[in-house]
């Protein structure tokens, strides 16, 4: 937490200009101590409860709106950080354009290094979301600005005690914006954790599937609530080809769970008319197609089928990594011989 404090505070805005507000989800460590310690240091960093513990940030991220005295909205997590002109970049964008919604590029950190959306290479102005769907599949609300004014008016808020509450919040801001801008710069730096360390979302476990649908649903009854239904496909081709294949791939549930999870998910499949994946992919769309058909058996057979593939290639990938690693490492030794012979030679005709 101390590293996410300090990006905030080395702000080239001036962290005079920022109010911070850090809620805790009833931590178990030590950090309301930290949070307590920051706040009597600094008058423009306020904490509030959660009230109670929930394991999701939807209460937490409504307590900071409720509770903020400025014109505009940003969010963080407690383990990533801002680069330093992040805040006055998004802060531009959403005064100079007058627009509901300004995005930035993210970065992720730790183990791999990833800069999605490069599809965009310059900075985009839209008077609707409907000049290019594509920025519906732009998710992650930690690289945005809204101005409060903006969310209260349309009573955008955090569904509570779900996961995807981000998305279900990014639909309703994207669907009643008059304008929404993107800028074609990295502003945040997210913190990607694999195996055992893993983030919640990363986990793919039961308690972490099951809270998707119940996201989902929220977000199904933001479109309904601003009559924007029409996105549905678009939303959740997306969405939904995603959560099967994380469903099939996880090794962390058993095979009655994945049955559960596919009975409860079939109201949302069956919405869908667009089941095309995206990314495409052939055997995902298959096993959507067997849902929606209710062949429940073959569409648990096909998930089988495609977990035990993409084992085999993740497999066959950590293979070539080895084998990779070991050519590097011979070319290297080769190299420090050649090099120390050719070193060797050339001391011995000196002394000649």
């Amino acid at each position: 937490m101390d590293s996410t404090i300090a990006s905030i505070m080395n702000q080239s805005i001036g962290f005079e200009n920022i109010e911070l507000i850090i809620v805790d989800d009833y931590s178990t460590d030590n950090t309301q101590e930290l949070i307590n310690s920051y706040c009597e240091k600094y008058e423009n960093i306020k904490t509030f409860e959660s009230g109670k513990k929930t394991g999701t940030p939807g209460r937490a991220r409504n307590i900071g709106i409720a509770n903020s005295t400025a014109e505009y909205i940003m969010f963080i997590d407690h383990d990533d950080n801002y680069l330093p002109e992040s805040v006055e970049k998004l802060y531009d964008a959403v005064t100079k354009n007058s627009c509901d919604v300004a995005i930035g590029k993210f970065q992720t950190f730790g183990e791999q290094k990833i800069v999605p959306e490069d599809w965009i290479t310059q900075d985009v102005v839209l008077n609707s979301i409907d000049e290019d769907l594509r920025f519906f599949s732009i998710n992650n609300i930690w690289r945005m600005i809204f101005p409060k004014e903006f969310l209260n008016e349309n009573n955008i808020t955090f569904p509570e005690g779900v996961f995807a509450e981000d998305l279900t919040f990014m639909i309703d801001a994207f669907v009643n914006a008059s304008k929404i801008v993107f800028i074609n710069d990295i502003v945040y730096n997210f913190r990607l954790r694999t195996g055992d360390n893993s983030s919640t979302s990363l986990s793919k476990g039961m308690h972490y599937l099951d809270g998707l649908i119940e996201g989902y649903n929220n977000t199904v009854d933001v479109l309904k609530k601003n009559n924007a239904c029409k996105y549905y496909d678009t939303i959740f081709n997306q969405h939904l080809s995603c959560w099967i294949s994380d469903v099939a791939l996880s090794e962390t549930i058993d095979f009655e769970d994945k049955k559960e999870l596919v009975s409860k998910s079939l109201k949302l499949f069956d919405e869908m008319d667009d089941i095309n994946p995206t990314p495409e992919n052939n055997a995902i769309k298959s096993i959507i197609t067997q849902i929606r058909a209710r062949n429940l058996d073959e569409a648990y057979s096909l998930m089988g089928d495609y977990q035990l593939f993409r084992n085999r290639i993740h497999q066959l990938e950590v293979e070539l990594a080895h084998k990779t690693q070991q050519v590097a490492n011979l070319q290297t030794t080769k190299g420090w011989f050649k090099y120390k012979t050719k070193n060797i030679k050339q001391r011995l005709e000196k002394k000649i």
